[in-house]
């Protein structure tokens, strides 16, 4: 007798534990708190990059403006007009405009062709947000090409600007999330998980 309820007490914990698995799994594997898609077409691209445009355009306008001086002053002291003591405010005036008008021209240059080679391959970003991670799946021209499981803790740098969460995992890659498809009940969530600053509600 004792044998054969030794063999019901160990076949009973075999269906508690087999019952276990299952709803481990289904934890585990549950509907994400926040889920979100976002397509990198040149709209989003635009958005995302408008502070960045600006600067560079600044930066090119400064350098057109400092070689126009350049020249003017450089009219009037030949002329006579004026006297200069040396040609040191000439210099910085010729070599800084030259700096920041091509310094300027590159950056936006450069950004520009980076975005065309993005929008060449159509990618979307497809998000699930959980309290411990990330699941990121990368599609290209409409095919899943893979799937990234990241901590929040892995990311150098999580920002976020009027219209974007702005995840950097490295200096280089960039994931953006559009706050304006999420509601304001989803991005407080997002801010708690990414352990960001809560921003008050306007009245």
């Amino acid at each position: 007798m004792m044998e054969l309820n030794a063999e019901e007490q160990n076949t009973h914990e075999a269906e508690q534990e087999s019952a276990a698995v299952p709803q481990e799994q289904e934890s585990q594997s549950g509907a994400p708190c926040v889920r979100t898609r976002v397509a990198i077409d040149a709209a989003l691209l635009r958005r995302i990059s408008k502070t960045s445009r600006a600067v560079m355009l600044c930066m090119m306008i400064l350098g057109i403006v400092m070689l126009v001086l350049y020249i003017v002053f450089s009219v009037i002291a030949e002329e006579g007009i004026i006297l200069l003591p040396d040609d040191f405010w000439l210099d910085i005036l010729l070599w800084g405009g030259a700096v920041f008008f091509a310094f300027g021209l590159v950056l936006l240059i450069t950004g520009a062709r980076m975005n065309k080679k993005q929008l060449a391959h159509a990618f979307v970003n497809e998000y699930e947000f959980y309290p411990e991670g990330i699941v990121i799946n990368d599609y290209r021209s409409g095919e899943h090409v893979s799937t990234a499981r990241l901590r929040y803790s892995d990311f150098e740098k999580i920002r976020e600007n009027k219209e974007f969460f702005l995840l950097y995992p490295n200096r280089v890659t960039i994931y953006p999330v559009d706050k304006m498809i999420l509601s304001e009940e989803e991005c407080a969530l997002l801010r708690t998980y990414f352990r960001l600053p809560a921003r008050q509600k306007k009245k």
